[in-house]
């Protein structure tokens, strides 16, 4: 069967990016757990999120299942074998100092802005009508198709994870499009660990900064007994360093905030983290803190777990990274979340057990609070190839490879999947920063692959 699948995109594309502005324009960020919420166990904006996709899917005459507000799916066919895509639709807080306002959807220059253009709205979209483009030419196909919606995938997993408890099916193939093109056939593993102890100071009295421990930090604050005249020294501080900050001062308690710039945790060498920076000037001030010393002697300004003696190196995945997420405190106590991934080669356990040991100097404890082991698929499979083939033709790239990352996709919930796009590597990208956004080309060019792909693995 011949089919023009740029064509057939591109007669679409008004609709397609009607469909997004929707999606784009609810805060879907995570408010609470709580699943004992009917329908809603990730909060309102997840429910309104679901809601809506699977109203697409419904209008546009396909079997949609919502799952308790956990997850979803949108089907086509009934054959026994299938096709498994899985998007989400949860996102990572807007952070601030967006140009655009992050559930804007506003398009400038043939870019739309907003939390979730790239991650992973977009490209979930994109697969969508893959999907409904292959429904609407009734293209006929020996597998069923399945379109998985996740709601918890920036967070714990917890939608897939109850999805799959009651769908355990497995598909002959698939793909997530929550990642880079080419291809990505191997993740590093991923870990957010608790480290947790006293601020046990006369001079700290608190210490916040930081989102998500999956984003670097884009602010750190503290509050400061006032010993000393620390307005006046963080004031000098900021200059000196060019930071960007703030200072005030109340009830003989002075505040001080400083600013980062976010960027993936899975790529901290782009960022500017933030509660490194504060923890510099706690540092030249000498405030007297356990939390103090651990962060000087372990964490700051070391991505590479250098510090602590856990730096490896594979050559084919990269380097172990270590993330300094967030720290929060409360009640004299602090907590700090790390997010760290490991390559090839690295031995988890280990590396816990060394943190622990490294950290317990100053009285802390660490916690694996969750893990995902890595994921490593034959990048020689039939799978990569089909992929990677109609990536080729349809970016006249024929020396094109595919690739390993340090971020972690849906690619791990489901047997037979690989992620794929939809970023493309010569462009810049802003998930999990302020001002993200999606080029409309790029985001038919994804759409045009999907279809094809899907078409070769259903046919």
């Amino acid at each position: 069967m011949s089919i023009d699948f740029k064509q057939e995109v591109l007669k679409r594309k008004d609709d397609l990016i009607a469909d997004l502005t929707k999606l784009i324009q609810i805060n879907s960020e995570l408010t609470t757990f709580d699943p004992n919420r009917k329908q809603a166990p990730f909060g309102p904006g997840l429910k309104e999120a679901l809601d809506a996709m699977l109203a697409i899917g419904e209008k546009d005459g396909f079997e949609v299942v919502n799952l308790d507000g956990y997850a979803g799916h949108i089907e086509y066919g009934k054959q026994k074998d299938f096709v498994g895509i899985i998007g989400h639709l949860d996102v990572v807080p807007a952070g601030n100092d967006w140009t655009y306002a992050p559930y804007g959807a506003e398009i400038h220059d043939g870019k739309m802005y907003g939390r979730g253009t790239e991650d992973d709205k977009g490209p979930t979209i994109a697969a969508y009508y893959a999907l409904k483009i292959l429904k609407e030419l009734n293209v006929p196909l020996s597998k069923r198709v399945k379109l998985i919606l996740g709601n918890d995938e920036e967070t714990a997993w917890r939608g897939v994870r109850h999805y799959f408890s009651v769908y355990p099916e497995s598909p002959v193939s698939g793909f997530i499009p929550d990642a880079d093109f080419p291809l990505i056939y191997a993740e590093k593993g991923i870990s957010r660990i608790h480290v947790q102890g006293k601020i046990d100071s006369d001079e700290l009295v608190s210490v916040d900064g930081g989102f998500r421990d999956n984003m670097v930090p884009d602010y750190a604050s503290a509050t400061l007994n006032a010993t000393k005249d620390f307005s006046k020294l963080f004031s000098s501080f900021l200059k000196k360093k060019q930071y960007e900050g703030s200072v005030s001062i109340e009830n003989e308690l002075v505040s001080v905030r400083v600013v980062g710039k976010s960027a993936h945790g899975s790529t901290p060498e782009f960022g500017e983290n933030a509660i490194d920076r504060l923890f510099e000037f706690l540092i030249e001030q000498n405030v007297k803190s356990p939390v103090v010393k651990l962060v000087e002697k372990f964490l700051i300004h070391d991505i590479h777990g250098t510090k602590l003696d856990v730096a490896y190196h594979d050559e084919e995945m990269g380097y172990l990274t270590n993330n300094f997420g967030v720290i929060k405190s409360e009640k004299g106590n602090y907590t700090i979340n790390l997010n760290l991934r490991y390559p090839n080669g690295v031995d988890f356990d280990q590396v816990v057990a060394k943190l622990g040991e490294q950290f317990s100097e100053f009285g802390a404890t660490v916690k694996v609070d969750t893990h995902q082991n890595l994921l490593y698929k034959d990048p020689n499979s039939p799978l990569v190839k089909t992929l990677m083939d109609v990536y080729k033709k349809n970016t006249n790239d024929p020396d094109a490879k595919p690739i390993n990352i340090g971020g972690g996709t849906f690619a791990r919930a489901m047997p037979n999947c690989v992620a794929f796009g939809p970023h493309f590597l010569d462009k810049p990208t802003f998930i999990h920063q302020k001002n993200e956004f999606i080029d409309i080309n790029d985001l038919l060019l994804a759409t045009i692959i999907y279809t094809e792909a899907l078409y070769e693995l259903a046919k």
